[in-house]
């Protein structure tokens, strides 16, 4: 794969160097070349171009893995989903779904500190 450092990065963004930048942002782990050019396209206000090309590449790459799935392959992973929304306990613990895990993240989310805490952020 062709690589692009920082100091060869040009103004304009050709096609090319484009699909190069995509391919290096999609490594892992990233290179500290792929971070300093970041930092750059940032500064620069073309990062947007590359990242949307990435999720772009990202949902293609995608699609074509569940193209590939056989019929008898979605049709047992349907099965197993439905199995497991049908054995769901509505009281279990699945995760947080985005939920904060601390007082102060949940004042950073929401203005106000959890219920049992005073205005100080105090338990009380």
């Amino acid at each position: 794969m062709r690589r692009i450092s920082k100091a060869e990065l040009p103004e304009i963004l050709t096609e090319d160097v484009i699909n190069i930048l995509v391919e290096m942002a999609m490594e892992f782990p990233q290179s500290k070349q792929w971070h300093e050019i970041f930092d750059e396209l940032d500064r620069r206000g073309q990062l947007m171009i590359v990242l949307d090309r990435v999720r772009e590449k990202q949902k293609a790459l995608e699609k074509d893995k569940e193209d590939a799935k056989g019929d008898e392959q979605k049709r047992k992973e349907k099965e197993e989903w439905q199995e497991f929304v049908r054995n769901a306990d509505p009281k279990a613990f699945y995760g947080n779904m985005g939920e904060p895990e601390t007082p102060l993240q949940y004042k950073d989310k929401y203005g106000v500190w959890p219920p049992g805490y005073d205005k100080d952020g105090n338990k009380i």
